[in-house]
């Protein structure tokens, strides 16, 4: 499997993608503190990372948002 997508790191991600990390994670948990549901702000706080990075796709976008909020998925 050449492009495994399960493979993705954040080594692998451009460094200019970072820049908007607070916000983002203080979108996810500003949102998780008022009772929403953790779906409503993992979407939200994509919305936030797409803003600042356009170019990235949604699954990329996804990736990273849920390794910044809730860590790296470990098997």
């Amino acid at each position: 499997m050449k492009d495994d997508a399960r493979l993705l790191t954040l080594d692998s991600i451009p460094p200019e993608s970072f820049g908007c990390q607070d916000a983002v994670r203080r979108c996810y948990a500003g949102l998780c503190s008022c009772g929403q549901p953790e779906r409503y702000a993992l979407e939200a706080a994509v919305t936030v990372f797409r803003y600042h990075n356009p170019d990235s796709t949604p699954f990329l976008a996804e990736t990273i948002v849920s390794q910044w909020v809730a860590g790296p998925v470990r098997h």
